[in-house]
């Protein structure tokens, strides 16, 4: 109930809401937990229901001509989710919404909306969520034509990301998943992030009190040379969870445990040095985190497939 109040009071302040409105609506609104992949509407199916979002994200998910599932818009908490052509003109939707995340919703049946027409409010209401919706569709078509970097630099800027798996945010931005993690590790490790204010009290801010994956993985790549990084149980210690649920995040966020980055970053650093004829092997392991020499070789070769001698040497071998 107190969901329920807190979105009458929001309502109110864009169109007042006369007692019986207000009265009529509660009792029609449930709030319900939904986990993550849980289908809200099929495409083909009428949307007979409509989610005002209180926490997580939702998806809205269309096909390509390949088949391909791409990311057409991310719904974020206080939004109004449903797909408005098929829940007013009763006609199919071609999209799929589906939670990107763990979801928290409050659901009405449009049967129900439709008994509270008799309210001018709701009317009014419905126009402004179209509004907001239309809006919404303009700045994501603004965003997705801008150069591959300044369209993610925008949305790390713009838009809340807490948990939201990074292949989702690829998607929506037309970035393959690799290209979207390097344009993030680049524009985080270079502080080029400046997030702006939330108007819905979104923690935002990926340096401060935001997404805890991005925090995380912006420590990470402050600090990756270091040769006691490894040790993801002092890791997760800075983010007072356990390390079973640090690498849980990082691997749903990136795709990837926290080794596997941190290795990855050093590999190509080192692989980057040893074409210096100044750098020798060893000075190579240790600029990049490692006391042992031994350790570095064998990581080395089993990252790239041959030792950093042999790939020195061939460097400088013609």
């Amino acid at each position: 109930m107190k969901n329920i109040a807190r979105l009458l009071n929001d309502f109110n302040n864009t169109t007042p809401i006369s007692p019986g409105f207000w009265n009529d609506i509660q009792p029609l609104m449930v709030e319900k937990k939904r986990k993550p992949g849980y289908v809200f509407i099929k495409p083909g199916h009428i949307a007979s229901k409509a989610w005002q979002l209180l926490s997580g994200f939702i998806l809205t998910i269309r096909t390509d001509p390949n088949g391909e599932d791409i990311v057409a818009r991310i719904y974020y908490p206080n939004d109004i989710v449903t797909d408005l052509e098929s829940f007013f003109e009763i006609v199919p939707t071609r999209f799929k919404f589906i939670a990107g995340t763990e979801v928290t919703v409050l659901e009405i049946k449009r049967s129900d909306v439709i008994k509270l027409e008799k309210y001018p409010e709701t009317n009014k209401l419905f126009q402004h969520v179209a509004f907001i919706e239309k809006k919404g569709t303009e700045d994501n078509n603004q965003m997705l034509r801008l150069p591959e970097e300044e369209r993610v630099k925008f949305f790390l800027e713009n838009y809340p990301v807490t948990g939201l798996a990074a292949h989702y945010c690829a998607s929506f931005l037309n970035l393959k998943l690799e290209s979207y993690l390097t344009l993030v590790e680049v524009l985080i490790s270079s502080d080029q992030i400046k997030p702006k204010e939330s108007n819905l009290n979104q923690q935002n801010d990926l340096e401060n009190t935001g997404s805890i994956a991005y925090k995380i993985i912006a420590y990470l790549i402050a600090n990756y040379t270091r040769s006691d990084l490894g040790n993801t149980q002092k890791i997760a210690g800075l983010y007072h969870m356990t390390s079973v649920t640090l690498n849980r995040l990082f691997i749903k966020t990136f795709g990837c445990t926290i080794t596997k980055f941190i290795t990855k970053r050093r590999m190509v650093d080192a692989e980057e040095m040893l074409r210096n004829k100044a750098f020798t092997v060893s000075k190579v392991a240790a600029s990049v985190g490692y006391k042992n020499i031994y350790h570095f070789s064998k990581a080395f070769k089993s990252y790239y497939g041959y030792p950093p001698k042999q790939g020195k040497q061939n460097k400088y071998s013609s």
